[in-house]
């Protein structure tokens, strides 16, 4: 038998706030263009649309339940910086996976090579720059914080 109180509980939203429109709006923009860019990262392994699913539906919760439009911004573009990171992982992950077949060649080989340490670079970079954004707009002006940091 369910009371008046479980009732309610199952009923009520599942944040204590909502959001307007701009920010809702930003939330699914940042769950939908990276839900796409998972289902691309994941379409060699064959997982595109369980890829785009569970990006989509995990980044927009997080993301909504977040309180203000900055830190939805910031978890937004983290969230990208991330994605940046795992990319040459999954690329090579794909080669892993296919080792021993032919036209592969021996793992160590591809993994050796100076163009996967150039791209792991060139994507890590990549993924620093929305991750120093975010940072810069979860904790503020830096100038200021190091004028009021020196007392000047």
């Amino acid at each position: 038998m369910a009371t008046a109180d479980s009732l309610t509980d199952r009923l009520t939203p599942v944040f204590d706030h909502s959001h307007d429109t701009v920010t809702t709006a930003i939330v699914l923009g940042f769950a939908t263009v990276l839900g796409l860019y998972a289902s691309w990262l994941a379409a060699d392994v064959g997982a595109r649309f369980s890829a785009f699913l569970v990006t989509a539906v995990a980044l927009a919760y997080l993301l909504y339940a977040q309180t203000t439009r900055r830190t939805v911004v910031a978890g937004g573009l983290y969230s990208l910086a991330a994605l940046l990171a795992a990319t040459p992982v999954l690329y090579e992950l794909v080669f892993l996976l296919n080792s021993g077949r032919p036209g592969v060649g021996p793992v160590l080989e591809h993994y050796l090579s100076l163009a996967d340490v150039i791209l792991f670079v060139i994507f890590w970079v990549l993924a620093a720059v929305p991750a120093l954004v975010a940072y810069r707009l979860t904790t503020g002006p830096f100038v200021p914080r190091l004028r009021s940091r020196f007392g000047a």
